[in-house]
């Protein structure tokens, strides 16, 4: 497990090329409470295109002496020593089948890791994130957080659900039957 101590160090250092929102599962980790997360961080930036200036994000990294790679979409991914671990940063954009509505975007909020604040979507955004991807393992997540939600363990706006549900447009309703048949009833 990586600490979000050194987790918000690397952030607050990422912050000096682009800002942006937390979208990945450090959301969960976050609502849990945990002190550090086993996965890595995927960031959402807001000021460069992970796309047209991967560049930018490559000397940065080499300048960091972090290594540079590339993510399943073929975005950057760093990959940052952090004590005996290694902590990986993916870069995502809506491109391709990759969408994350803006209004999910601006309803990020401030949450602190380690000395540091950065925006995080909220817990049903990321629910609403994974349902539309749908692949086998967020499949598999969506019932675990069902469960956790189950064991009271994490509280979710059922409202607040059946709202951004819609910001998927032609998508909402496989959103909404996907959520449905798991057990999330919106």
């Amino acid at each position: 497990m990586i600490n979000f101590n050194d987790i918000g160090k690397v952030l607050s250092e990422i912050k000096e090329i682009t800002d942006f929102v937390i979208i990945g599962d450090t959301v969960v980790d976050l609502c849990l409470k945990r002190k550090g997360t086993e996965s890595d961080v995927d960031l959402f930036p807001l000021s460069i295109s992970v796309i047209t200036e991967s560049d930018k994000i490559r000397e940065f990294a080499y300048n960091k002496g972090w290594d540079y790679g590339s993510t399943p979409l073929d975005t950057p991914r760093l990959v940052i020593p952090i004590n005996d671990d290694q902590l990986q940063v993916d870069f995502y954009e809506n491109f391709q089948d990759f969408y994350v509505p803006k209004e999910i975007i601006n309803s990020a909020s401030e949450r602190k890791i380690g000395k540091y604040d950065f925006k995080v979507i909220k817990l049903e955004d990321y629910i609403l994130l994974k349902a539309n991807a749908y692949r086998e393992e967020d499949e598999d997540e969506l019932k675990t957080l069902l469960y956790l939600v189950g064991e009271g363990k994490l509280t979710i706006d059922r409202d607040y659900l059946k709202k951004h549900v819609n910001l998927f447009e032609e998508n909402s309703k496989s959103i909404k039957d996907r959520l449905n048949m798991i057990g999330f009833k919106i």
